[in-house]
């Protein structure tokens, strides 16, 4: 099964489960997508033990449901079960945690203070507390809407990236954590966050009530962040010396290679409907 294969499946399988999750189960302020996006984290909190093993000296088992932890957080915040303040409290806790370890270590290992602390800190905020904001979605007045948007908004993006390179790619190397990625598929994706966001906001003008221009240059941010987020993993991978995170994925390698390019437009939605709305 050839790589176009691939991603045409997952496409349509993909968006449907998602879309059906996001609107026909959306009880309890969206219970089913902060449960997916807990166990999504967690299967990236695993993820992520065994690549940064490879760097460092192994995490303990119980640092893998860290990342399901922060979307859990974010509903429990929303259902006002728990003060606002807890998720605050919660990243402070984390990074102190992660700073905190290399005082404790021997002698010995104080050459690996530094290490263990970044790996320690990777597990809190990427995938960690950037899921949090994936949770934080859920507060928004239309989220449902929302939602599907920004899953669209992402999947098109990678999706279209990717085909408008192996089209058009005559310009790679731009980024030399990720060579094969092209300036052609860089900008093709872009275009088409652009193109999503514009084509939601003539839909449904009452989600997006944005200026255009406003809209416009949400939709380029997105872009950025979009490629952003995959490259910040593709360097978290050279570093460990791994091709994919995992295998989990058809054609896609692990969780944490399907949902990087979420993670750092997930805190842009967020701040774009809370500050423009």
């Amino acid at each position: 099964m050839n790589n176009l294969t691939k991603r045409l499946l997952l496409f349509f399988i993909a968006i449907p489960l998602l879309s059906a999750v996001v609107f026909f189960v959306s009880h309890y302020r969206q219970i089913a997508v902060i449960a997916l996006t807990a166990i999504v984290g967690i299967i990236c909190g695993f993820e992520m033990r065994s690549m940064l093993s490879k760097i460092a000296k192994k995490l303990p088992l119980w640092t893998v449901i860290i990342p399901g932890l922060w979307p859990m957080l974010a509903w429990l915040i929303n259902m006002k079960w728990i003060p606002s303040i807890s998720s605050t409290l919660a990243l402070i806790v984390g990074v102190i945690w992660a700073l905190i370890d290399s005082v404790l270590v021997r002698e010995a290992e104080f050459g690996t203070g530094i290490t263990r602390m970044g790996t320690r800190l990777l597990m809190v905020l990427y995938p960690g507390w950037f899921l949090w904001w994936i949770g934080r979605l859920t507060w928004l007045e239309n989220s449902n809407i929302i939602l599907l948007v920004f899953i669209l908004t992402i999947f098109l993006n990678d999706s279209l990236a990717w085909f408008f390179g192996v089209l058009f790619g005559k310009h790679r190397g731009i980024f030399r954590v990720s060579p094969n990625k092209s300036l052609e598929g860089f900008f093709g994706g872009i275009f088409f966050s652009v193109l999503v966001i514009l084509v939601s906001s003539y839909i449904l003008p009452e989600v997006f009530p944005q200026a255009k221009w406003q809209l416009v240059l949400f939709g380029l941010a997105t872009g950025f962040c979009v490629t952003a987020g995959d490259l910040v993993e593709s360097t978290i991978k050279r570093g460990a010396g791994v091709k994919d995170s995992g295998r989990i994925i058809m054609g896609r390698g692990g969780m944490l290679d399907s949902i990087d390019s979420f993670l750092f437009a997930a805190p842009l939605f967020v701040i774009f409907f809370q500050v423009t709305t």
